[in-house]
């Protein structure tokens, strides 16, 4: 599973067949949930989700986290 911070949230994204899951993610007890109103489109590229994230999330951003990265 991919992680990233969007916007200071971590977010889990992982491949599943063709579609892409997105899942809230707890990094301090390792937890995931599924986030079943996210959805990433399957043709996306790993490289994109980022990008893609930044897009929809963008209204998150402010000066304490201004970007999106991925963590792991």
């Amino acid at each position: 599973m991919m992680i990233f911070n969007v916007f200071g949230r971590y977010l889990g994204v992982k491949r599943v067949e063709q579609s892409w899951q997105v899942f809230r993610v707890d990094m301090s007890e390792r937890k995931y949930s599924r986030l079943y109103e996210i959805i990433i489109p399957e043709y996306l590229e790993e490289y994109e989700i980022a990008g893609w994230l930044g897009d929809i999330y963008h209204e998150a951003a402010s000066p304490q986290h201004p970007d999106v990265w991925r963590v792991e």
